[in-house]
């Protein structure tokens, strides 16, 4: 499955976040919270944690990189269940990483989801919006 779209969720006085209805259904054998690269949980399914984590579960031990790498991917994810109303509870230490406050922002990143604290996805759209990615360059020098 892809995941794709944006949502806004709030986290509820008990740390837990609604997962996109029309996603819950991957998640019925579980759901893997992890560390994102820039700032933000990533949400993967049971079957993407496993194609994603398996290329850092092979890496040689023998490599201070790969210990590190790792240590970094395998040491802040936590296997978790969604209740009944598709809800997961947010553990402490990802929240506090991804500064997740009330408003959250979940966004479809093809294999996983990404939670946002809101303030920062907006950021980020700005980022991106500013983000010179006009392929209209990479056509001219392919002589079109």
């Amino acid at each position: 499955m892809q995941f794709h779209g944006e949502y806004q969720h709030r986290v509820d006085p008990q740390g837990r976040v609604a997962i996109p209805a029309r996603y819950r259904e991957e998640f019925t054998r579980g759901i893997y919270l992890t560390r994102g690269f820039d700032q933000c949980i990533w949400a993967f399914s049971p079957t993407g944690w496993d194609a994603y984590s398996s290329r850092y579960a092979a890496m040689s031990p023998s490599s201070r990189v790969a210990r590190t790498l790792r240590r970094r991917v395998f040491g802040s994810t936590f296997d978790l269940e969604l209740d009944r109303q598709g809800r997961v509870v947010l553990p402490q230490p990802l929240r506090q990483f991804a500064g997740l406050q009330e408003e959250v922002v979940i966004v479809g990143a093809g294999t996983w989801l990404e939670l946002w604290d809101s303030s920062r996805w907006g950021e980020m759209m700005e980022e991106i919006d500013a983000a010179d990615m006009d392929s209209s360059e990479d056509d001219r020098e392919a002589g079109e």
